[in-house]
Parts: C-alpha cells; structure tokens; sequence
C-alpha cells in the first residue's frame, strides 16, 4: 500500500480578498505560513518518501517549511501549477463577474468544459497533474508521498482519483493548508481524509 498525501499551499493576500491567482508568483501572507507552521506539526512524525510540489512560490514556502523535518529533495514540477486564468488572472472575482457575466455564469455553471481566456480547460490540467501522481506511486511504491499543490489542482486530482469527472469541482471543499490522504492498493484509490483542518473558506 501507498499512501498520497495531497496538501494545498497555505494562505495569500490574494486568497483573503478572492482574486484569480492562477500563474501569479504570490508569497504566503503571515496566516499562510502559520498554516505552514501547522502542517510541519502534522507531518513531523511521518515517514515521507517523497515530496513533490508546484514550483510556485507560494507552494515552494509551505512546502519549505513542512520539510525541516525530514530534509528530502523537493521535486519541483511545472505539472503540478495552479491552472492558468488567461486574461482573468489577477482579477478580483467581483471584477470578473461584472465584466464577463456570460462567461462567469459559464464558469460557474458548466467549469468541467469552461476554458479560461486565453488560459486552460480543467482537463489540461488534470491531464498534466495525473502524470506527477503517476511518476510518484511508480518511483516510490508501498511509500509515504507528499504533493504540495494549489486549490484548482487538488480539487481535481481528488476527482480523478476518486474516479468522478470535473463537474463534481465545485463539491469538493480545498481551504488553504489543507491536507488529503489516500491509499493506493491493487491498482485502486481510497480516500481517507478530505479538506483538513479545514480553514479559510475559499471562493475561487
């Protein structure tokens, strides 16, 4: 048995106000690294194998701070950045609704077949986060392994593991600092932690 852990950077400015990050390089805010601080607890006792993490500023200092206790080489891939919002990125969610009302109703409506302007589909990214879990579990298998990701990202690494298509996003509850687990045996994924602790609700 493998076990994946799935976790999501801790908090931004750009979280607490609701504005599409997205590619954006953004640091934790002081309540991101307190989160962080708070995952280093929670894992300090585990045996991970492997950590692997979104390049992104803002995951590479949560993943920074939970790996003081076990020294692993972070491997960094592009595959695991938050989607890319096109020409939304950076805009506060309220700007987006005012000045694409047709396209946010999309978004909101229909976001499994929604591709961003000038950005990405969730199937681009699930296609691309897939292939990191997959390197993982074959490089490490019957280990304990970190992935440090974003919200976009994990939610829909949760649906694909789970084995539900992207128009279940919107159920799955991803609040900054998170922390997923699943177990993988025989070819199969069990979910067996889901959004904890939970923190700041997110919107976006």
């Amino acid at each position: 048995m493998t076990r994946l852990y799935i976790v999501r950077h801790g908090s931004t400015a750009w979280n607490e106000i609701v504005r599409f990050r997205g590619s954006a390089d953004i640091a934790l805010s002081e309540k991101g690294r307190e989160q962080a601080e708070a995952l280093s607890q929670l894992f300090r006792e585990v045996k991970l194998s492997a950590i692997f993490s979104s390049p992104q500023r803002r995951a590479m200092e949560t993943v920074s701070i939970i790996n003081r206790y076990h020294s692993l080489p972070i491997q960094e891939r592009e595959e695991l950045k938050s989607v890319n919002y096109g020409n939304w990125e950076g805009r506060l969610l309220e700007e987006v609704a005012r000045g694409y009302p047709e396209l946010y109703r999309e978004y909101i409506e229909h976001i499994e077949s929604f591709r961003f302007p000038q950005g990405e589909t969730l199937d681009d990214l699930r296609k691309r986060a897939l292939s990191v879990v997959e390197e993982a579990l074959s490089s490490f298998p019957g280990g304990q392994i970190l992935v440090v990701t974003h919200q976009v990202v994990s939610r829909v690494l949760i649906c694909a593991l789970i084995g539900i298509d992207n128009s279940f996003y919107w159920r799955i509850g991803q609040d900054p600092g998170c922390v997923n687990a699943f177990d993988f045996q025989e070819g199969e994924f069990i979910l067996r932690l889901l959004n904890f602790p939970p923190g700041i609700p997110s919107k976006i």
